[in-house]
């Protein structure tokens, strides 16, 4: 299940296993952010949020075993 944002913006494999969120209700996957020329503070961590747990464990499954280059 490939998303959009994770490959425009991510690098690598998620950083950790899905988190729920309680203040947002949304699941969430970390990322390290891919690197531009013109930021001088990435990388960093990005969050990536999710409205079900099926939709988070599908990418999470996804990008261990297809991480973004």
């Amino acid at each position: 299940m490939k998303n959009n944002y994770i490959e425009a913006n991510c690098i690598g494999r998620p950083l950790d296993l899905p988190t729920w969120d309680e203040p947002s209700e949304l699941w969430e996957l970390f990322f390290e952010e891919r690197s531009v020329p013109w930021d001088p503070y990435q990388p960093d961590i990005i969050s990536v949020s999710f409205e079900s747990a099926q939709s988070v464990t599908d990418a999470y499954n996804h990008y261990n075993q297809n991480p973004v280059i």
